[in-house]
């Protein structure tokens, strides 16, 4: 449960970041050094502006974009709960949020309700039961940083490839039922769908999706430990009776010698 409400937290998360073009990138680099600059005290100011004399010049504008976190929420629950439990509460997640508008609960941040299998993104949220699952998939009993970024990089495959073909097959499946008429009207901006909801969300995917399996390690953890407290209880307890017969094997080594 406490994976789904990572999933609710992901997806009511709403992060201004600049577009990922090579250009609006360095736009953003020189506005935050500039802006930085400009906000140190006067004395500091005027050491920094007879160095650099250009960044008194007014900061340069830069494009951002909103991006919701919802595919690294899913990869780090598929590294914490492994690949069948977070299958089912990424399931559970996007059943409170297709199902949910009817008992009143909202799991997505346009509302919710079955009306978004007809919205031709919906292919990135139903994505992200199979990312959980592959995650999950690739670290389960590892926990070596090239498993994270193995983990990482086909969770996040997934979800954008999975997304990108729900994407493209309701173009098709809108140009065989309606025809070339309603079919011309999509093609303008399906690519830009495409750009906007893979090209650009993709390098802050990556970067999430580590930074959250660095925190998530510890919850991995307790997961492993509360799913299955025996067993980790019998392998504690084991571990004293395995070293009385080494102990004594070494006493009689030494008595012999």
């Amino acid at each position: 449960m406490l994976s789904v409400l990572i999933m609710f937290l992901a997806a009511f998360t709403a992060l201004a970041v600049p577009v990922p073009t090579q250009r609006n990138l360095v736009n953003f680099v020189d506005n935050r050094v500039r802006v930085g600059a400009q906000a140190l005290p006067v004395k500091a100011q005027e050491k920094v502006f007879k160095i650099y004399p250009e960044l008194k010049s007014a900061p340069p504008a830069y494009r951002n974009h909103y991006y919701c976190p919802l595919a690294p929420a899913a990869v780090v629950v598929g590294y914490i709960l492994g690949p069948a439990l977070s299958a089912l509460a990424v399931g559970i997640f996007l059943f409170l949020g297709l199902a949910g508008p009817f008992f009143g609960v909202h799991a997505f941040a346009g509302g919710g309700g079955l009306s978004y299998c007809y919205e031709p993104g919906f292919g990135y949220l139903l994505a992200l039961i199979p990312t959980a699952f592959v995650a999950g998939m690739i670290t389960r009993g590892k926990r070596t940083s090239l498993s994270q970024l193995l983990g990482v990089a086909g969770g996040l495959t997934v979800t954008h490839l999975c997304g990108l073909m729900y994407l493209f097959g309701s173009v098709l499946v809108s140009y065989l039922i309606n025809g070339n008429s309603a079919a011309l009207s999509w093609q303008p901006w399906v690519f830009e769908l495409a750009r906007n909801m893979t090209w650009y969300p993709l390098p802050f995917d990556v970067i999430a999706a580590i930074a959250l399996i660095g925190i998530g390690f510890p919850f991995r953890w307790l997961a492993s430990t509360l799913s299955a407290p025996d067993i980790a209880r019998a392998a504690s307890a084991a571990e004293p009776s395995d070293a009385v017969p080494f102990a004594a094997e070494r006493l009689e080594s030494i008595e012999y010698v």
